[in-house]
């Protein structure tokens, strides 16, 4: 069995949410900035993930080289508007933000931990 990126993600918003709902109910961080830094990193693997996925692909089609430079642009863009949006316009309280970033580090590792249980037969 091998890790599903797809999965990854789901296990990615889960831990965003529940983290934001936290957040909020306990009035402890920022939610909103907590849910900036999951969506940014979110972002960033589904768009290394179709990266990966165009040039990985069987066989020679410039199509796929095409999509995968524009979602590399597209990475690369976002990116720059963040840092610019972060620095220069928006009130972004930064431990929330990184925690919230982090999730997606802790979604890799449980995803991880459950693709190797069920390759045990355990899970």
């Amino acid at each position: 069995m091998t890790i599903d990126l797809g999965r990854i993600l789901w296990w990615h918003a889960g831990l965003v949410g529940a983290a934001g709902i936290l957040s909020y109910a306990t009035h402890l961080g920022e939610p909103v900035s907590l849910f900036l830094g999951g969506v940014v990193m979110g972002a960033n693997f589904a768009l290394i993930r179709i990266m990966v996925t165009m040039l990985l692909a069987p066989g020679e089609k410039p199509r796929r080289k095409v999509w995968a430079l524009s979602a590399f642009i597209g990475k690369t863009a976002l990116f720059l508007a963040l840092i610019i949006g972060i620095f220069l316009r928006l009130p972004i309280e930064g431990m929330s933000f990184a925690f919230g970033a982090s999730a997606l580090i802790a979604a890799i590792l449980i995803e991880t931990a459950r693709s190797q249980l069920v390759l045990k037969g355990v899970g």
